[in-house]
Parts: C-alpha cells; sequence; structure tokens
C-alpha cells in the first residue's frame, strides 16, 4: 500500500510505502506530483518506505515512463528507511538524478522533511 500526503504550498509529497503498490495508488500519487511541478516547476519528496513488498506491473511501468519523462523536474528527494537493499539500491541509481538525493533512518523523519523542504 501507498499512501501520501501533499504540501502544496511548500511544493513537497511525502509518500508512505508498506507493502505493494497498486496502479490506482501509483495514478493518484502521480496527478499530485503533476500538480506540484506545474504550480512550483518541480518537486520534492519524502519517500517513507517500511517494507515494500513490490508493484503491480502496470504501476512500476508508469512509474518509469512518469520518471523519464519528469526526472529534470525532481529537485530533492528524501528516502526515509532502514532497508539495506532500498538504501543500496538509492546509491547505486542516484547519479542518474538531477536533482540531490539524500537518506535518512525512519528516526530522523523530521530532519528529511526539513531537508526536503529545502531547510
Amino acid at each position: 500500500m501507498m499512501t501520501f500526503e501533499t504540501d502544496m504550498d511548500a511544493g513537497v509529497i511525502e509518500f508512505t510505502v508498506d507493502g505493494e503498490v497498486s496502479r490506482a495508488e501509483y495514478d493518484a500519487a502521480a496527478a499530485e506530483m503533476d500538480a506540484l511541478i506545474a504550480r512550483h516547476g518541480k518537486l520534492n519528496a519524502v519517500a517513507v518506505v517500511r517494507n515494500f513488498a513490490g508493484m503491480e506491473l502496470a504501476a512500476w511501468w508508469k512509474d518509469i515512463s512518469w520518471g523519464a519523462s519528469h526526472i529534470t523536474r525532481i529537485g530533492r528527494i528524501a528516502l526515509v528507511t532502514d532497508i539495506g537493499w532500498i538504501l543500496m539500491a538509492a546509491k547505486t541509481t542516484s547519479w542518474m538524478m538531477p536533482g540531490a538525493q539524500k537518506s535518512f533512518t525512519p528516526e530522523e523523519l523530521e530532519q528529511a522533511r526539513a531537508w526536503a523542504r529545502g531547510a
């Protein structure tokens, strides 16, 4: 399951992933991300990953295509997790991201939120 909260004024979206991500959940988040980009020109995000059990195939494809077409509109991404393989994957692929990416532990959630907002 993926839920999200949007701070439209700050231009930040916060995702929480705890289980499998469905296409409907991803579509709802993508619409919010598009709205943030339309208003602010770029997107900053906090991604809290408690448990990742995969994505529906349609959600996975949408994530790849959305990311490829919006990659220059992504600013700061704060990854909050203690899952080793996700941290390693983020570190390994960070060179592809034109924006900034930083990892935080679950105990550092407030610092991650502040960092995503540019503080």
